[in-house]
């Protein structure tokens, strides 16, 4: 009966980091989702509020919407209250995350084009993602195509998934200025 109990024991061992690296693992790539989504919507919002806007002003007026949607990524724990301590948009930690924005105009349509660092947070399941995409950047702790260790205004020490995306709307009407 001893021997039994010994090699449950063992078993469980082996198998338990496992299993919570898989756990770990599913819980990131199922964030990874949700935030492209969300980095997606960005992208469309920011548009429509470029559409809205009078021309010179486009650039601002999609960034500010922009930001208003990629705040919900960079929130945080809140170790005050119960709850998460949602980021202003416009602090530094959700400005700085976003690397490269732009609002293209072609003719009647525009198009946004975003780039935004968001924040790998699942322990050991970051890190062998970061780990996968480009070792050798990440281990220099330099910017890749996909990973970036640098510092964005916050605490996060973590890597971030960069994720590019574009949206474009037609312009129905021109505002006057």
């Amino acid at each position: 009966m001893n021997q039994e109990a010994g090699s449950v024991l063992m078993e469980t061992v082996i198998a338990m980091p496992l299993l919570i690296a898989l756990v770990f693992g599913a819980l990131q790539m199922a964030h990874i989702h949700i935030a492209r989504q969300v980095v997606g919507y960005a992208a469309y919002a920011a548009v429509r509020a470029a559409l809205s806007a009078e021309n010179s002003k486009e650039e601002e007026s999609g960034r500010q919407a922009a930001q208003r949607i990629l705040c919900w990524l960079t929130a945080s724990a809140d170790t005050f209250h119960d709850g998460v301590l949602m980021p202003d948009p416009n602090s530094k930690s959700v400005k700085d995350r976003i690397l490269e924005f732009k609002v293209n105009r072609q003719g009647w349509s525009r198009e946004v084009e975003l780039k935004f660092a968001c924040p790998l947070v699942m322990p050991l399941a970051a890190q062998i993602i970061a780990f996968q995409f480009n070792p050798a950047d990440f281990s220099k702790g330099q910017t890749g195509n996909h990973i970036s260790t640098r510092k964005f205004g916050d605490s996060f020490t973590g890597p971030h998934l960069i994720f590019h995306e574009r949206a474009a709307l037609p312009k129905p009407y021109q505002v006057k200025e």
